[in-house]
């Protein structure tokens, strides 16, 4: 972050100030315990506690400079502070505030499956061509995704900002704070369907970034959705759409072959009629040469070169839990640990029905709950066990109430299954059950915390 005083963020905040208005501010935090001469504690008040019960810590703690909409308690009144109504919105204006001082071309990318690894591939191409600021981590709601604005600086280049949301007006809030010159929208799926009602619901909330992006912005779409290719035409933004299976998109992929450690392709910009060399991804799925088209699609229309395209996908790597391939005693273990929906699920066992079971191993899926589904939850977790017949899963391993659906529906169907309530359960029925050439795909949405599976099977095949 650029140094601010405190009299330009209160401006900015339209807040009320007290203390030294020309008190440097070098970086903001919603965590008390950085504290710092020059850090501005943002406590947030969430649904669990309030942070601003820690700003007695902060101040303790060599802090200066605090954020509020509450009255101080006793003898913890920090020296400066800024009042003002709400610090989660405050925090939104100051990011809005401050990305208005860079010019930088600036891409948001949203969309129900893919999203980080499109924004890490797209952010991995631009690299090539100058400094990159991007989301880091799962940094894409309202409180992240203006921390990650305030991570600009004059020497980038770039941006590359992931924008999240579980409800209708999100995605328009984020855009309008982050005012993208590009979107990116990766699909149209089922994540968060219990929320928004219907995928023509999900549709109309991941449209909202059109609410933020700046005119004669970029739009990115993927054509390979019947939703998105639908919009042909009737955007007011120059639109370009990739896609594998759809001849009529503006950037398709050729020469697909997938592989089970990786994936590989060819693209063809129908505008200039060139055909690019081979582009090899460092992991596999056909879902990867989706996303890693979106980001050939944003680095042709900002200039870059076939050959920095090229190197920047190849550098990608996969983010934490998301389809990391781990090589232990024997056993391939996909671990997909981050989230999951029908869409993502059906690409996970995409993956698995690729992979190559060695001595006559198997291929086991290990699923758990999806959340946020709503009204589609049966329908969608009996969905990914057609999926898993479809895919000759050889093992199907479910654990929790609403994954048993998932195995009602495989077993109803002469897959073998075995069906659990708790993690530990199923990682020591795995545990007893494993053998050398196996590979076992571990996935389900995050709160299942299926990292504790797959750490406990890394343990026990090492020992």
């Amino acid at each position: 972050m650029e140094n601010l005083t405190l009299k330009q963020i209160a401006k900015a905040v339209n807040g009320t100030l007290k203390g030294d208005p020309n008190l440097i501010i070098g970086g903001i935090s919603t965590n008390s315990k950085e504290a710092a001469e020059d850090i501005l504690f943002v406590p947030i008040k969430g649904e669990r506690f309030d942070a601003h019960d820690f700003i007695g810590d902060f101040v303790q703690n060599g802090g200066q400079a605090v954020l509020t909409h509450k009255a101080f308690k006793c003898c913890n009144e920090p020296e400066n502070y800024i009042k003002v109504t709400d610090t989660r919105l405050a925090l939104g204006d100051l990011a809005r505030n401050y990305r208005e001082q860079f010019a930088l071309p600036l891409v948001g990318v949203t969309g129900s499956v893919g999203k980080t690894s499109t924004r890490l591939m797209l952010a991995n191409v631009l690299q090539t061509a100058g400094e990159v600021c991007s989301t880091q981590g799962n940094f894409n709601n309202d409180i992240g995704m203006p921390l990650t604005l305030l991570n600009i600086e004059h020497n980038h280049k770039f941006a590359v900002i992931e924008m999240g949301m579980n409800h209708f007006g999100e995605i328009a809030y984020l855009a309008k704070t982050a005012k993208p010159t590009a979107a990116v929208i990766t699909n149209i799926g089922t994540a968060h369907i219990g929320n928004l009602g219907s995928k023509e619901g999900i549709l109309k909330a991941k449209l909202e970034v059109l609410e933020g992006l700046q005119n004669g912005g970029l739009l990115v779409l993927n054509g390979d959705d019947d939703l998105l290719f639908a919009q042909k035409g009737t955007l007011p933004f120059k639109t370009v759409f990739y896609g594998i299976n759809n001849p009529d998109c503006d950037i398709t992929a050729t020469q697909v072959i997938p592989q089970p450690m990786q994936s590989s392709f060819k693209y063809f910009c129908k505008a200039t009629g060139v055909t690019s060399d081979v582009i090899t991804i460092n992991a596999p799925g056909k879902h990867h040469i989706s996303n890693a088209l979106a980001a050939v699609a944003v680095g042709l229309e900002l200039g870059l070169t076939e050959d920095k395209i090229k190197a920047g996908i190849e550098s990608f790597v996969p983010g934490n839990m998301r389809q990391k391939i781990i090589q232990t005693g024997g056993v391939q273990i996909i671990e997909d640990c981050y989230n999951a929906n029908p869409d993502s699920m059906l690409a996970a066992l995409q993956v698995l029905a690729a992979a190559k079971a060695e001595n006559g191993g198997r291929k086991i899926a290990v699923l758990g709950n999806m959340m946020e589904l709503g009204e589609f939850t049966e329908e969608g977790h009996r969905l990914v066990g057609d999926f898993a017949v479809q895919h000759k899963v050889d093992l199907l391993v479910t654990v929790g109430e609403h994954a048993s659906l998932i195995a009602a529906q495989a077993n109803s169907k002469d897959v073998k299954t075995v069906t659990f309530g708790n993690n530990q359960a199923a990682l020591e029925y795995l545990a007893a059950t494993l053998h050398s050439g196996d590979v076992v795909l571990v996935k389900a949405s995050r709160s299942s915390k299926f990292e504790e599976i797959s750490a406990g099977l890394q343990k026990h095949l090492t020992n």
